[in-house]
């Protein structure tokens, strides 16, 4: 069975240091185990393997490092994380992807992904997370 739900934020977002990237829009979902978007998060409701792809482009109104960090129930998961360091506050724009593969055990129930600022705050123009369930 095919599954894949497209969400994001394509406006204009102020997020801060450790906060959860806001998911506002369902911009494209095909039928399947992926339920419709939580508290800024998307709901995984089937055990199995999930592709996730997340990008984000921002700026900040202060020097230092972002770090964009996917977590699945709270936690954050190992190497689905990217970093760049902001050198000229508010006028420097910068773009973060992450990717990998994300796992829901059979007896788990279901699991909730979300996308985490864990560096400097940031302003954002477009947050996009894409999940494809695998199977």
């Amino acid at each position: 069975m095919s599954a894949s739900i497209f969400v994001g934020t394509p406006t204009a977002a102020i997020v801060a240091q450790g906060g959860v990237l806001p998911l506002t829009s369902i911009l494209r979902r095909q039928c399947g185990c992926i339920s419709a978007l939580g508290s800024d998060s998307v709901i995984l409701d089937r055990p199995g393997y999930y592709k996730v792809t997340a990008t984000t482009t921002f700026t900040a109104p202060a020097a230092g490092t972002v770090t964009l960090r996917l977590t699945q129930d709270g936690n954050p998961i190992p190497a689905i994380t990217a970093s760049t360091s902001i050198t000229t506050a508010t006028t420097e724009v910068r773009s973060l992807a992450v990717s990998g593969i994300v796992r829901v055990g059979c007896c788990n129930g279901a699991s909730a992904l979300q996308l985490v600022n864990a560096g400097v705050a940031i302003n954002t123009s477009n947050i996009a997370l894409d999940v494809e369930y695998l199977g």
